[in-house]
């Protein structure tokens, strides 16, 4: 093979930084008259390229994500002094939980409206969190109105069209990270981790 073949047949790879995460954030409102299965409004995502005044995902504040993996388990079976491996069951981590973790970049309120607003996705993520389970009344939502699909597309280098997509099926937010602060901190910017679980996972090769 020459270095001609191999010019001639990449086709470029694919970057890791063009990425875009979608899900519609659940949010309750839970006060202590009300039932603790109330159903939830969503925040829908953003359109591609455009801000979301309501603190939803959009494509401007995702810093990291993944498409997860994939795992078979196998089942050994000896005979003879040697292990025949057989298909297992599913997992997508190698502890075998179905966990995904996306790392945020925080941000200040969006809009121009007076008063209190909950439109930054910090806020949006901690109000899914507490109508799964209030923080003050220790009632909540466990049925399926308290989860939401997340998308993971990977796009191709221009960032118009979707190459390949995953989605995260009933998905929610098992953790929501800290936000560090420091006083001798300089020029650096503040970033959170949020951990959702998920029940499986639709992968789709779109080849475009």
């Amino acid at each position: 093979m020459s270095v001609q073949d191999f010019i001639t047949n990449f086709r470029g790879g694919t970057r890791k930084n063009r990425f875009r995460i979608s899900c519609n954030l659940p949010g309750f409102s839970i006060p202590p008259s009300s039932p603790p299965d109330s159903p939830p409004t969503f925040t829908p995502s953003a359109n591609p390229g455009q801000p979301n005044p309501r603190g939803g995902f959009d494509d401007f504040h995702v810093l990291a994500a993944a498409m997860p993996a994939s795992i078979l388990t196998t089942n050994p079976i000896d005979f003879r002094g040697r292990k025949i491996l057989y298909p297992g069951d599913r997992i997508y981590s190698a502890d075998g939980f179905n966990v995904w973790t996306v790392t945020i970049q925080d941000d200040s309120q969006l809009g121009s409206s007076p008063g209190p607003q909950i439109n930054t996705l910090w806020s949006r993520l901690h109000r899914w969190c507490n109508g799964i389970n209030s923080h003050v009344h220790n009632v909540g939502n466990t049925t399926i109105l308290s989860e939401s699909d997340i998308k993971v597309e990977q796009l191709n280098l221009n960032g118009t069209n979707t190459i390949k997509k995953c989605t995260l099926k009933n998905a929610w937010p098992q953790s929501i990270g800290p936000i560090d602060m420091e006083m001798q901190a300089r020029d650096q910017y503040n970033s959170f981790e949020v951990t959702f679980c998920f029940k499986y996972v639709v992968y789709e090769d779109l080849d475009q």
